[in-house]
């Protein structure tokens, strides 16, 4: 690349560096502006919305309060108690548009209400009226009491009950949309337009509302006028219920046409400007460049002349006499012409000594190859052959370059290549030879090891059912690995009460079966000491908390069985609902609220209670049995499950006894994976109750 070209292009590169370094300050200007403006709009649009929210609870409160005053709602059950509550009922939404009132019972059952429909769900949650009548001031907020419509509710407890008031949003949503300008819509949890000023309008922009996070941006919509492109501002944020969780989000959707448009112009003339000018610039200097660098431009063609071996070219009259840079280097062409006429006579003398040197390079690079392999040293022999002994003219060596120790350098490069590449082949296979035994030596160690930890594992299981006649348990545990995380166990606490449970520890492998061993210990050693479920699991809770260095849980299943009576008191901390088996239909326990095990210590864990019948089974299992997938990924399921045991109750040979129960569940897993690996542990406990002893 010429000088001239190099100095352009250095000048060129710094102006480049210059303008986008201005423009991605100006950009960044841009942005922190651009983000202090959403953010203003965000609180503008929560401002608006607190207060639209709050003036219209203000004023169902107050007309609970005045509810509450009548003195029929000291005696829900007095005579003509009801009547009066519902005609006053009648007579407060006949004054309010879009006003609910329902009455609720101590536990959120709905005992009178406004909605007019066949079954109406209450407008507050059990929780919400719990709080309320615990509270003086009640409960208040949003809340979703139907797919497409949300009210503000407000909930006031009283001494039978509590009354909840709903104010449709719908109905005040206009006034937000005057006040803020544009239009105002409520989105559901999915994203999806429920309700607004212009019904439809948002979905139609096809925009992606967040619905759990604060956002503004401006949306470039296409519009078939010739004034060009359009764009929507939309502002969102999300809206929660009394319990603090989020049940949609409020967007505030307005159009910015012209200020966009009037950005986007802005933008393009900044940009044409900036370009016009720096294609002045470079115009500009490329005519000084070209006529700074004329004189040196004349002194190369003077040194490429001499480079060629034309030593009658020479420099215009005076050129060597100027006092610049150029008058310099047209001063250093003559002393060059003047030096080439001797170096000529050196060259020849230098090429004569080379040809000798070639020669006895060559004829030790053979002997050197007799050292390599067969097909190596045939290569290098070819190679040394191909570049001849021919001697060549002085005359023509000069002129046509040729370097023969540089090809020659080469070839020895090559064989030298070769045979640090046969040593290291050789030192490869030597490590890898090493290697391997060291590994099969492990690998049978650690087999070894897995095997003994999977036959300790299996032994700590109980080996056959409880000598009880009150009960018949059959029960299996496949690990996905050698060993696994998932452990079962019954045991008789008393002569009355037989103790059952099954476990799955998070993860796989050693480290959970460890924690498996450390958990079953734990949770026998307590249940003879509390016998209580709920207590049992709290303390074998806070105990596996302690120390949990690895963060492991477990989720667990833990029952004792009254013998006598049949009544199962039992906890699920995390674990999967148990399937019952009653009269042919296979249906699912409740599923529990407690969480899982070496969590969180001090949980307080709630206990659940069934009676059972005899000939009635159960089945206990891990999500090893319900995530079972095929080769295509499907899971196992929990219909799949419940068709299963269907069929185990309809099979007359499995009536009033749970044996080959645990294997027909198997059969169907390993049906549906088709072939598929095992992904987790599997483990089935089927206990049937007989009945009390005669």
């Amino acid at each position: 690349m010429q000088l001239k070209r190099r100095i352009m292009f250095i000048l060129l590169l710094a102006m480049a560096l210059l303008v986008t370094a201005l423009g991605m300050m100006g950009w960044l200007g841009e942005q922190r502006w651009a983000q202090r403006y959403n953010e203003a709009l965000l609180q503008g649009q929560r401002i608006a919305w607190d207060k639209l929210q709050n003036e219209s609870l203000d004023r169902q409160d107050a007309l609970a309060r005045k509810l509450l005053e009548d003195p029929s709602f000291r005696n829900l059950q007095a005579p003509g108690a009801q009547q009066r509550i519902d005609s006053l009922l009648a007579h407060a939404v006949r004054q309010a548009p879009g006003l609910r009132i329902d009455i609720l019972g101590p536990g959120g059952g709905l005992i009178s209400t406004t909605e007019p429909g066949f079954d109406p769900q209450p407008l507050a949650e059990s929780g919400w009226v719990k709080a309320a009548m615990e509270s003086p001031s009640g409960v208040r907020g949003l809340s979703q009491v139907a797919p497409r419509q949300y009210d503000w509710v407000l909930v006031r407890g009283f001494d039978g009950g509590a009354l909840a008031i709903g104010q449709d949003v719908a109905q005040r949503l206009p006034e937000l949309a005057a006040y803020l300008g544009g239009d105002i819509f409520l989105v559901n949890m999915r994203g999806k337009e429920t309700l607004g000023t212009q019904p439809g309008s948002l979905s139609a922009t096809g925009a992606v509302v967040p619905v759990r996070s604060s956002q503004a941006l401006i949306l470039p919509l296409s519009t078939t006028s010739a004034t060009g492109q359009g764009a929507l501002q939309l502002v969102s944020q999300p809206v929660m219920n009394p319990d603090k969780r989020v049940v949609g989000a409020l967007v505030w959707a307005q159009d910015v046409t012209a200020q966009y448009r009037s950005d986007k112009f802005f933008n393009w003339a900044a940009a044409g400007g900036a370009l016009l000018f720096a294609a002045l610039v470079v115009m500009g200097l490329a005519a000084y460049m070209q006529h700074a660098m004329e004189p040196l431009s004349r002194s190369v063609g003077v040194l490429k002349a001499l480079a060629s071996g034309a030593t009658d070219a020479s420099l215009d009259d005076g050129e060597e006499e100027a006092e610049d840079e150029s008058g310099a280097i047209a001063r250093g062409v003559v002393a060059i012409r003047s030096e080439l006429l001797n170096l000529e006579t050196l060259r020849q003398e230098r090429i004569r000594i080379r040809h000798q040197q070639e020669r006895l390079i060559r004829d030790q690079l053979r002997s050197l190859a007799e050292s390599l392999d067969p097909a190596s040293r045939e290569e290098i022999l070819a190679s040394l052959a191909t570049r001849g002994e021919i001697p060549t003219p002085v005359a023509e060596t000069v002129q046509s370059g040729t370097n023969q120790l540089a090809e020659l350098a080469g070839i020895l490069g090559r064989m030298s290549g070769l045979v640090s590449t046969q040593q290291s082949r050789l030192l490869k296979l030597l490590r890898e030879l090493q290697a391997a035994v060291q590994t099969q030596a492990m690998l049978a160690s650690l087999q070894q090891e897995l095997e003994i930890a999977r036959q300790m594992q299996l032994s700590i299981l109980p080996r056959s059912a409880p000598d009880m006649d009150e009960v018949d348990i059959a029960s299996t545990m496949i690990p996905a690995k050698e060993v696994g995380g998932d452990f079962y166990d019954y045991f008789p606490i008393d002569d009355e009460h037989l103790a059952i449970v099954v476990a799955d520890v998070s993860g796989k492998g050693v480290p959970a079966a460890f924690f498996m061993a450390i958990s079953r210990t734990l949770l026998k050693s307590n249940a003879l000491f509390l016998r209580l479920p709920g207590a049992t699991i709290a303390a074998l809770n806070d105990q596996l908390c302690a120390e949990n260095d690895q963060m492991m849980f477990v989720t667990v299943f833990y029952g004792v069985l009254h013998l006598s009576s049949g009544r199962l008191t039992y906890v699920n901390a995390g674990h999967n609902p148990p399937i019952r088996l009653r009269d042919g239909k296979a249906t699912f326990f409740e599923r529990g609220t407690n969480m899982a095990l070496a969590v969180l210590e001090g949980q307080e864990y709630n206990e659940g209670e069934v009676m059972l019948s005899p000939g009635e089974t159960l089945l206990l299992y891990t999500d090893g049995v319900t995530e079972a997938n095929n080769a295509e990924g499907d899971l196992f399921g929990d219909q799949a499950l419940l068709d299963a045991m269907v069929a185990v109750g309809a099979d007359p040979l499995h009536k009033g006894h749970s044996g080959g129960v645990p294997q027909r569940v198997v059969q169907a897993v390993r049906t549906f994976e088709a072939g598929a690996a095992q992904a987790d542990d599997i483990t089935v406990v089927a206990i049937t109750y007989q009945g009390a002893r005669s």
